[in-house]
Parts: C-alpha cells; structure tokens; sequence
C-alpha cells in the first residue's frame, strides 16, 4: 500500500470518529493557510497514535496478522508423529523413522560407523526411498558393502500392517537392486522391527542394535543349542551364511539372494589344512564329514574323520585357516562318548526317528541309508539322523528329549533362498513336462 493511500485511510478514520471537530477548528482559526492544515494534520495523526483506542485497535491487527502467518507456514512443515520405521544393518546400524507419508522425520545412528555413513547427508523430509538408497550408496562407497560382504538386515515395522508388507517388499527391492547396479550380487534379510522392552534390554546388554537383537533371539529360541552371545560376535554377512547352513525355519524372517562366502575357505582347502597340521595321509582315511558351523562367535569348519588308526574331530577357522584338535585318537573318542552319554529321560533313537518321519510325512520302509548318532552341544542333547528317501540326502538334528526337528537340510520352508536362474530351471522343466 502506497504512503498516500496510508494517508487518507487514517485521514477518512479519523474524520469518521470526529466529522466535526476539524470544522470548528477552522472557524476559530480563519488565518490558517495550507501549511498550518498539514501542520494540525500531523498533529491529529500523532495524538491518534498515542490513544489507548488506537493502540488496543493496533495490537490486535499485529495479534491478526501473526496468526495469519502461522496458519499459511504451518502446512508447509512435516508431520513429527512416527508411522513408520526402517532399521538398516550391515555394521553401520541406522533407524530412519517416517511419518505417514513415508517421509524421514528422525535419523538415529546406532553406532560409530553409522556416523561416518550418515556424514552430512540431511535426511530430514527427504522420502524413504531416496534415504535408503543414500545410506546404502554410502556404505557401499565405505567399502561395509561389497562382493566378499554383500548381506543386509532389513527391519520395519508400520503402524498400517498392509503398508508394512508395502514397505518390506519396496525396501527389499530398492536394496537389492542398488546392490545389482553396483555389480554385488546382495543379499537381503528381512524381518519385523521389534520395540519390545526385553529386545531393547538384550541389544543394550550385549551391545548392537535392537534389529540383530531381534534376529540373534529368534535364532536362539528355534536351536537353544547356540546362545545370544555367540551369535551377537557374528557379523550380518556370517549369520546370513551361518543361516544357511543350518537351514533354519524362521517364520518371521525372509530373505532374498545367497551370502557371499568369497571370504571364507573352500571346503576342499579347509580339509588339506586338517591333514596336513594333523600329519593325516589322505590314503588312510575311511571316512570323513566336513560342516560350516560357528563356535564362540567364529565361523569355522567342523571336520569329522576316520582312519584306520583313529577318529578326529577338527575345528578349521573359516576365513584365516587355523585350527583346533578337539580329539584325535581312540581313547580320547571313549572319553568323549561318555561326556556325550543321553540322560535318561530323553526319546530313544527308535522314538525319535519315528516322530521324525511322521513330521516328514515319510514311511521307514522307503528309506535307505540310515544313520543315528548321538552329541551333544551347549548342553543340549540331539541326535543327528541321516538317510536317503527318493534320491534324496537328509539330514536332521533332533532335540533328544523334544523331538523337536532343529535343523533340515530338505527343509523348502527353511532358510534356502531361490535365484532367478532356479526361477528359469523349472520354467525350463515345466515346458519339458
């Protein structure tokens, strides 16, 4: 508004207020020229602005106007109340939680090398997606993913249960597909965030974050033959191999893509290890098995083998090849069965493998091969039963006194994963058919 506009709203308010007073003052006042009227003008205006009717009638537009402002800048801020919340773990651990248009309202940094990945990205009203593909193009460029290390963690959880089933599968691709881009071949684990007080109390306990708490928990209530300790010493990349390789069923876990093993020994290399540091010719060996476990947070390779002279067990270290002898002769083997020997109240080895084959739906007279054995790890008892049904290996680990099944090598349940190349095999033998 122009300065002479401003002049004669005040000039036609205050005439309003007073249509007569400015009359009279001209009759008393005959001489007044023009300069003595812009003179009194001034004066009214000056008195004007100094009367309390005057001030309250100003406060209140200033009070107006404030609000005004506020009401057209508030909806251009972002919404603070979490909806959503993705948890990103490899090493690096980083939260991103979203309000309910999938926008980052919070970064939280669980761990050092979570600061140095974050670095000075400003994250905040940035959409999901483009967050996560930033933290992951930066844990790449960081060298936390690549090639020998290609496994993620991916929890969420949402207060929509439909968007969350949205979200496992966009975030899950999103990774994955960066990963491809970036010529690693990844591999992605997914599972429901957890904000329990106990998965809190346990990651604070053992110091990471609460999703590998979660992971690591899980773990641990399906095969109580490992603890939360061990496996919290693992890396994401181990326990997705470790996984694996015991083919657990987890109902709450998925995942896509295989874990790299490019840093681990090839069972062949671990095997010559074990004969040359126990000066074993490979001649005299009647039998042998070779697993890859973990033991105490260490991924290693278990050798089991028969000689003619003896039996061995070995532990290899999976990555820089050094081992441990755990027994390597006959009386050490006597001693160790009596470690080994069942108590009384578990299942027998005819009971066990009876529930084991009415589980797999599977009758005794049609498999070959079989094999029981007793151990025990972690103070769990377990028989470890092998056999051959339709051309096909199984191998089991049962808990002796429940029965229960704790690992399946024929599990299609279980923690196997399926590639694209599997996907076009039985494409493939579907057109055969």
């Amino acid at each position: 508004m122009r300065n002479k506009d401003v002049e004669k709203l005040i000039n036609d308010s205050f005439t309003e207020m007073n249509p007569d007073l400015f009359s009279k003052i001209l009759e008393n006042c005959p001489k007044m020229n023009d300069t003595n009227y812009e003179l009194s003008f001034w004066k009214k205006i000056q008195n004007l602005l100094q009367s309390k009717k005057f001030a309250y009638s100003f406060s209140s537009f200033i009070l107006v106007l404030s609000i005004s402002l506020f009401m057209f800048i508030q909806p251009n801020s972002i919404d603070q109340r979490v909806f959503s919340v993705i948890a990103i773990d490899v090493n690096p651990s980083v939260v991103l939680e979203l309000n309910d248009e999938d926008k980052v309202i919070n970064v939280i940094m669980k761990n050092e090398d979570a600061i140095i990945i974050v670095g000075d990205m400003d994250l905040i009203n940035v959409d999901y997606n483009i967050a996560v593909n930033a933290l992951i193009g930066s844990m790449v460029a960081n060298g936390y993913l690549d090639e020998f290390k290609n496994s993620v963690l991916i929890s969420i959880r949402s207060d929509d249960m439909i968007h969350e089933d949205e979200l496992k599968t966009e975030v899950t691709q999103a990774v994955y597909n960066y990963l491809s881009n970036s010529a690693i071949n990844g591999s992605i684990i997914t599972q429901e965030y957890s904000e329990d007080d106990a998965i809190k109390l346990l990651a604070e306990r053992l110091g990471i974050s609460e999703a590998k708490a979660e992971l690591i928990f899980e773990i641990t209530m399906l095969d109580p033959r490992v603890t939360v300790e061990e496996l919290a010493l693992l890396s994401i990349n181990d326990l997705n191999v470790y996984l694996e390789s015991k083919n657990y069923s987890i109902d709450k876990i998925d995942k896509v893509g295989k874990a790299s093993e490019l840093e681990y020994l090839s069972e062949n290399e671990a095997f010559q290890i074990a004969l040359t540091e126990l000066g074993i010719d490979e001649i005299n060996i009647t039998e042998y098995e070779i697993e890859l476990e973990q033991e105490d947070g260490v991924m290693v390779y278990e050798l089991k083998i028969k000689t003619i002279s003896g039996d061995f067990e070995v532990l290899v270290n999976a990555k820089d090849g050094t081992i441990v002898v755990e027994n390597e002769n006959d009386e050490d083997d006597e001693d160790d069965e009596d470690d080994d020997q069942l108590p009384t109240e578990v299942l027998s080895e005819s009971e066990v493998l009876s529930l084991v084959l009415l589980e797999l739906g599977i009758v005794e007279s049609e498999i070959t091969d079989l094999e029981i054995e007793q151990d025990q790890d972690g103070g769990i008892y377990f028989y470890e039963i092998e056999f051959e049904y339709q051309d096909q290996s199984y191998k089991l680990d049962v808990d002796a006194i429940s029965g229960n099944i704790l690992t399946n090598s024929q599990d299609e349940t279980g923690y196997d994963y399926k590639d694209d190349d599997d996907d076009k095999e039985e494409d493939d033998e579907d057109d055969e058919d």
